[in-house]
């Protein structure tokens, strides 16, 4: 079981409208993990109903309890001092005052995350997969906030994330597509993903063949012995 201060540093800390998002998801992330053998719920379930099921009996009543104490705290835990202590008394209630005062999109916060989707930049020495899901979270928020970016933008943009050093990629992408509605974000994520697998593949079998990038051979240097 993971322990629950664990789950706790995962969530990021709610200051204010502008990181809600981020606090939200790791909130629902965190209270996922958070469940009681034989219980068929979960602390996130704490978020949507509050209201024990009469179905249920003593000992279900009492982890269901337990559960919402558990939510309540790791929430309440996660409140910055300014805006912690608002007497609510169950998990319910709690999450939606918050999210009814601090998740209405601002325009600022709307446009920021909109400027770092035009600027973003994918690095080719590292494992994209990160990089490509932080690009991802940026326009399902935005479209959150109700601003719709058409499925060929972003996946055009994704594209055109790509590193400069592997300019290659982004013409092979190109040539091969003859129809724009093929140009979608899975093709271009894939096709990202697995140049990365071939250079990490290719530069592993090369450090360890001793022969240097670029197929030229290794130069050695004569013994003197050999003369």
């Amino acid at each position: 079981m993971i322990a629950i201060t664990s789950l706790i540093s995962t969530i990021s800390c709610l200051s204010g409208p502008s990181v809600y998002p981020f606090w939200a998801i790791s909130v629902q992330s965190c209270l996922t993990m958070i469940t009681m053998s034989g219980f068929p719920y979960n602390a996130k379930d704490m978020l949507t109903f509050f209201t024990i099921p009469s179905t249920i009996d003593q000992d279900e009543c009492i982890r269901y309890s337990n559960l919402n104490s558990q939510a309540l705290g790791i929430m309440n835990s996660s409140l910055a001092h300014n805006i912690l202590m608002y007497g609510k008394e169950n998990t319910e209630s709690l999450w939606n005052y918050l999210r009814d005062k601090y998740s209405s999109p601002r325009p600022t916060s709307v446009f920021v995350d909109y400027q770092h989707t035009r600027y973003f930049q994918i690095f080719g020495n590292s494992d994209p997969a990160p990089q490509i899901a932080e690009l991802n979270t940026l326009y399902t928020r935005l479209e959150e906030n109700k601003c719709n970016v058409p499925s060929l933008i972003r996946a055009m943009t994704l594209l055109s994330a790509i590193s400069q050093s592997w300019d290659n990629l982004a013409t092979s992408i190109l040539i091969f597509q003859t129809s724009l509605t093929q140009l979608t974000w899975n093709f271009v994520s894939s096709a990202i993903q697995s140049e990365f697998s071939q250079r990490s593949t290719s530069t592993h079998t090369a450090h360890h063949s001793g022969v240097p990038r670029g197929d030229r051979p290794p130069f050695w240097k004569k013994n003197s012995q050999d003369k």
